[in-house]
């Protein structure tokens, strides 16, 4: 399972499998697979496992770095408790719109929900494939 962030290319002797700045450019490009209040998803089927996540936080939602990194992590754990890291696909989680929550641990909560329900909606279209 593959995690990633806005670098499209893994470290080098790393072990990761590396993915040209071209494919990301790419799933930008594309419709958003699932689209929430907060977030929108996009992605394409990679040809083997295992899944890679990439992110767009914008620091012109979330100027504070603490809570892009919060959401950051949230968004990882989200990724890794629905399994998505053993499809082969591709997926850009952007950040479209500024929660209204006051403090971390709302913020955290409403990430969470919305995230395992936009993964859970795309591992199930995955499936009907």
């Amino acid at each position: 399972m593959a995690c990633a962030d806005a670098p499209a290319r893994a470290a080098p002797g790393k072990g990761g499998r590396r993915l040209p700045r071209a494919s990301v450019a790419a799933l930008l490009r594309t419709r958003p697979g699932v689209r929430g209040g907060h977030f929108s998803l996009h992605w394409r089927v990679l040809e083997a496992p295992p899944g890679v996540l990439f992110m767009a936080i914008p620091k012109r939602l979330l100027a504070r770095a603490v809570d892009r990194n919060a959401v950051r992590r949230v968004a990882r754990e989200a990724w890794r408790a629905a399994g998505a890291g053993k499809a082969p696909v591709a997926v850009m989680l952007r950040m479209t719109a500024l929660p209204a929550v006051r403090g971390a641990r709302h913020l955290k909560a409403l990430v969470r929900a919305e995230l395992d329900a936009a993964f859970g909606t795309m591992l199930g279209r995955l499936a009907g494939r």
